[in-house]
């Protein structure tokens, strides 16, 4: 399975556009913990973002 890197691209892109402000603010967090698991929750939307895909 190939995706064009474009349309792989505009996949990312409107993953990380769902992610919920909050979420994404957490990113910037002293508490390494917290931008870890926020880190982790932003990946996975990601990954199922391209399985829907593919």
């Amino acid at each position: 399975m190939n995706m064009h890197p474009d349309l792989t691209h505009a996949i990312v892109l409107a993953a990380l556009a769902k992610v919920p402000d909050g979420t994404k603010r957490k990113l910037v967090s002293s508490v390494r913990e917290r931008r870890q698991q926020v880190e982790d929750v932003i990946a996975a939307s990601i990954v199922v973002a391209l399985a829907q895909r593919s």
